[in-house]
């Protein structure tokens, strides 16, 4: 623990972000590459404590006690050493959500964020969207729960599950479901088993980010995400870089409803594979583009 002449003098929202900034800046870690990372950094740690607006806390002359001060100083320290700030302050943000982070489980990405839109999406292109409908979705490889809490959010009439082969990843989204007070069910199971027998028999629903970056890649990964992030929910053998689209597939022709949607993420260089591989009859798929025109998921449309 530090002490208080390790601080600024100035305690006021502004000084601190600055001494963040100049620490982080000044660390060498691969974390803080640039100013703009520095900046971005500092600004996540101070929303750590205090997640108001920065105009809102100047305004209101916002200044940290001994206390927050060491609180900040320590997720500083982690994240010098390499840590995801995430896991380091414990959450972040998804669709409007705090969502509660730890090792057990992916960060959710922002690129998360539109697999879940385009899912609303297509379900709603079905006519899933009026009150009363009998609606039932399964979010597979759930790990912190972020997108079946996130769909719960936007349909709160529909039956969402989140199944993971963790039982601490399942843990942590129960954890965020009961912070949230949103009712999503829970289930432990192995998606690449087949029948998914411990699981509800038949969706109108099936929504996934699943492992799918070749083990051969990871040293091309950051070392804050290959060092700390959870390699069951990142990687793939080489040899089989579709296994979890090709057992997504394989139980949505029997537990995918007519009128039903899928959509799962997928690596750049694989989805169009996974578009080809999404053969059900009466379906159709397409390749879905994120905001930076990379493509990034497929959707298939059961009729």
């Amino acid at each position: 623990m530090r002490s208080w002449s390790d601080f600024p003098a100035d305690n006021s929202d502004r000084a601190v972000r600055k001494w963040l900034q100049a620490k982080l800046s000044a660390s060498g870690s691969p974390m803080c590459s640039g100013e703009r990372e520095c900046h971005a950094l500092a600004d996540r740690i101070m929303a750590g404590v205090d997640d108001r607006s920065r105009t809102l806390l100047e305004a209101m002359d916002r200044r940290y006690d001994e206390s927050e001060m060491n609180q900040l100083a320590g997720w500083m320290d982690r994240v010098i050493g390499g840590e995801p700030v995430q896991y380091a302050v414990g959450w972040t943000e998804f669709r409007g959500l705090r969502i509660a982070c730890g090792p057990e489980a992916l960060i959710p990405r922002p690129e998360t964020e539109e697999l879940v839109s385009w899912f609303l999406e297509g379900m709603e292109s079905l006519g899933h969207r009026a009150k009363g409908t009998p609606v039932r979705v399964l979010d597979v490889g759930t790990g912190t729960g972020c997108i079946a809490l996130a769909i719960k959010q936007a349909r709160p009439d529909w039956e969402v599950w989140g199944v993971d082969v963790s039982a601490g990843a399942l843990a942590l989204a129960e954890r965020n479901a009961r912070a949230l007070s949103l009712d999503v069910r829970w289930a432990r199971g192995n998606a690449l088993e087949e029948g998914w027998p411990e699981w509800p028999g038949h969706y109108q629903g099936i929504v996934s980010n699943p492992p799918y970056i070749p083990v051969s890649e990871a040293e091309s990964l950051a070392s804050h995400v290959r060092d700390h992030e959870p390699g069951t929910a990142l990687f793939v053998p080489d040899g089989m870089p579709l296994e979890f689209h090709a057992a997504l597939v394989r139980e949505a022709g029997r537990a995918l409803t007519p009128k039903g949607c899928m959509v799962a993420e997928c690596h750049v260089d694989f989805t169009r594979k996974v578009a080809d591989c999404w053969q059900l009859e009466d379906a159709e798929t397409e390749v879905l583009c994120d905001l930076q025109d990379l493509e990034r998921a497929v959707r298939l449309i059961r009729h």
